[in-house]
């Protein structure tokens, strides 16, 4: 990231782990779960203490609240050990806790599958009952707990400016699919940032001049926050400030240099810029449409009845529409891809016309 924050990169972005793992670890805390002790720490910004769930310190607010796997990486972070819990201490008594934990910390580390059976075994369990303890301790199961992490080692991966492409293999992805299947990064600027106009935030934005118009394109430190299309430049840096209004926002041509260059390369369908990272706010609904839009691959499209399934809403198929045009990200969440069950191309947040040559440079066809 440059020292103005508008550097991308092919950056990241601090998103949502996927299938919900900070839904679980907020639970935890929330109700002071004292179980879930030793698998996480959580940490205050508006107070630099962490602390273990089940601390009995005044309940934080969600938007305040980060998490680290170990104290020893909040303590890197710049907190300091809350006094009342000593999370810095170990104090685990329980076998299978213990056993929960260090499963927890080989697949924080671990760039292959896990064979949890022989780790259950070697602890002394099923790995039935390892299972069904990990998924009643940490709140998802193994399986989703593994993803979220090889999501995360691609997200430290990006910071470090590796390729895309690099990236996703040395997480464990076998390939770019499995990555958009089951890693892809979720959206998410904290709500409470978004709906404050992005107040703390620095975006760093950038344009080009593109066959279908000018782009202009604006990221945070972690990842592409709006990607907008139109003839006229100064009236999108406009709208980004609207958008925005409590954000330091700052041209930064140099840091996100690389992001224009994917972006150029798809306006002429030779990149693939849904695999660029996200820093997006949207309605639950929203994110499922977006984040499924970003699983259809160049070349390939979907009508918004087929979008309505994917996602479990058959019958949603206006809102999928409503989503798509409140899209704030084109091609990065590539809601041209979406065309109606009659072939016709439907509406597009900025011009058919450039729906219809972003099309044709994909080749685009039916998906099966």
């Amino acid at each position: 990231m440059s020292g103005n924050g508008g550097r991308l990169a092919l950056t990241s972005r601090r998103l949502r782990g996927v299938d919900n793992l900070d839904e679980g670890r907020w639970r935890a805390v929330e109700s002071r779960d004292v179980s879930a002790a030793g698998v996480f720490v959580y940490a205050v910004s508006t107070t630099g203490v962490y602390c273990r769930p089940g601390c009995g310190s005044r309940r934080p607010l969600r938007r305040n609240v980060e998490y680290f796997a170990t104290a020893s990486d909040a303590a890197r972070a710049g907190y300091r050990a809350c006094r009342r819990c000593q999370p810095d201490e170990s104090q685990v008594s329980d076998p299978a806790l213990a056993s929960v934990i260090s499963l927890c910390r080989q697949l924080e580390e671990a760039d292959t599958a896990v064979d949890v059976g022989a780790f259950a075994a070697q602890c002394g369990y099923s790995e039935r009952h390892l299972r069904r303890r990990f998924s009643q301790v940490l709140g998802v199961p193994v399986a989703s707990y593994a993803r979220a992490q090889r999501a995360e080692r691609v997200r430290r991966a990006l910071h470090s400016k590796v390729p895309v492409t690099q990236a996703i293999y040395e997480a464990g992805y076998g390939s770019s699919r499995a990555f958009y299947e089951h890693g892809a990064f979720r959206l998410g600027m904290a709500p409470g940032t978004y709906r404050a106009g992005g107040s703390g935030e620095r975006i760093g934005f950038t344009s080009l001049s593109t066959p279908i118009g000018m782009i202009l394109a604006a990221s945070t430190a972690r990842g592409v926050c709006a990607v907008r299309i139109g003839s006229d430049e100064a009236a999108l840096e406009r709208e980004l400030a609207a958008e925005f209004p409590n954000a330091v926002l700052e041209r930064d041509d140099d840091g996100l240099a690389e992001l224009v260059r994917v972006l150029a390369d798809a306006v002429r369908g030779e990149a693939e810029a849904a695999l660029l990272p996200l820093d997006l706010e949207g309605t639950a609904f929203q994110m499922r449409v977006w984040e499924a839009l970003r699983g259809v691959p160049s070349g390939c499209t979907l009508t918004y009845s087929e979008v309505a399934a994917r996602i479990g809403a058959p019958r949603a198929v206006r809102a999928v529409g409503s989503a798509c045009a409140a899209n704030p990200a084109a091609l990065v969440v590539p809601c041209h891809r979406v065309i109606r069950r009659d072939g016709s191309l439907g509406g597009y947040r900025w011009g058919l016309e450039a729906k219809e040559a972003l099309l044709e440079a994909e080749g685009a066809r039916r998906s099966p």
